[in-house]
């Protein structure tokens, strides 16, 4: 069993605040080493937008880079905009986030980002200012034995969008709250990782951001919590090691993904010496925002393959609405809920039997 544990800065000598460099070019071209850029926003009307740039497919087992841009949009009335650009003309910055695929780009110093994309299908220019600092969990990095690690930065836990979207000669104007975060690591997640839970809301004047990391099986499940909840722009809580309690429950069983999914997720997180505590409870609705298989992630032929090693990926993206409570010495003092959008990503087979 491997001793899977969320590395303090000191120990990979990082300052305990994040620098820009951190939100640059971190991998190499190597075997099993990923990279990804993440940019997602919300709008009043129900809409939201996601657009990320990878170094080359997560579970490419290649050393080359092979960068594409993904753009996803789902309209107000629920249907979605999906497509992809590839190109072999790209750079990537080690200094700061400053990224290009073709025409492509997101370019960011922590505070204000720029993000734009183009192909044959879509057109879509946005600016974002981060409202909430950028932040890690601890130095950002977890490792799985002594080598073996996957890191995850949100560079801007919550920020004020604007921009445009065009699609078949209709441009669409933008104005909402958004977020960006950067993963890498260096040994592809199937052959560390279980599953997880992620998820970021904002409720109110509230911004959480939420994840729960399970190692694999042989690993015993072991889990990496993670949470950070905000406030007009000041961390209110993140020491989810010591402080959080959280719990899945209210299982179904969804039939095209063939997984057990929790209906409800809470995060519950109490320190105690502050007398207030907070509970950040996430509830599924009837609606799904996006459902893949390993078929419809990689191909029917790759994804043969990685069945017979024991790999059943899978990703859920589910939409509902999140509650907050506050509680000051014991009494319930604040009640907020707003909609939101969390996933369930997924490796290998069940934990729920």
């Amino acid at each position: 069993m491997s001793e899977v544990r969320l590395l303090k800065p000191c120990e990979l000598n990082m300052s305990d605040q994040v620098q820009i460099y951190e939100d640059g070019l971190r991998t190499e071209e190597k075997s099993g080493n990923y990279e990804w850029w993440y940019f997602d926003s919300k709008y009043p009307d129900g809409s939201s937008l996601v657009i990320v740039f990878f170094t080359k497919h997560v579970t490419s087992f290649g050393k080359k880079f092979r960068p594409y841009v993904s753009l996803d949009y789902v309209n107000p009335d629920g249907r979605e905009v999906h497509t992809v650009f590839t190109s072999e003309d790209y750079s990537f910055s080690r200094e700061k986030c400053n990224v290009r695929i073709g025409d492509c780009y997101i370019r960011g110093d922590l505070k204000h980002y720029d993000i734009y994309f183009r192909n044959d299908e879509a057109e879509c220019s946005i600016s974002m200012d981060g409202s909430v600092p950028s932040w890690r969990p601890e130095s950002g990095h977890i490792y799985f034995g002594k080598k073996d690690f996957f890191a995850w930065l949100p560079s801007v836990p919550e920020g004020v969008v604007k921009g445009t979207l065009t699609t078949k000669n209709k441009t669409i104007s933008l104005a909402g709250t958004g977020y960006h975060d950067h993963n890498w690591g260096n040994k592809l997640m199937i052959l560390l990782m279980n599953d997880w839970y992620w998820g970021r809301a904002k409720v109110g004047d509230y911004v959480v951001v939420s994840s729960y990391i399970y190692a694999n099986k042989k690993d015993g499940y072991k889990a990496t919590p993670i949470f950070m909840l905000a406030k007009d722009g000041k961390i209110l809580a993140d020491n989810a090691a010591e402080y959080l309690k959280y719990e899945e429950k209210d299982f179904i069983r969804d039939p095209y993904t063939k997984r057990h999914v929790a209906r409800t997720l809470v995060y519950d997180y109490n320190e105690p010496q502050q007398d207030i505590h907070y509970r950040i409870t996430y509830k599924k609705g009837d609606d799904d925002v996006e459902k893949q298989t390993m078929r419809d992630i990689v191909g029917k032929p790759l994804a043969a393959m990685f069945y017979l090693v024991g790999f059943r990926g899978s990703y859920h993206r589910m939409s509902g609405t999140v509650i907050l409570e506050k509680f000051e010495n014991g009494q319930m003092t604040e009640k907020i809920q707003a909609p939101a959008m969390w996933e369930q990503m997924c490796f290998k087979p069940d934990r729920i039997r």
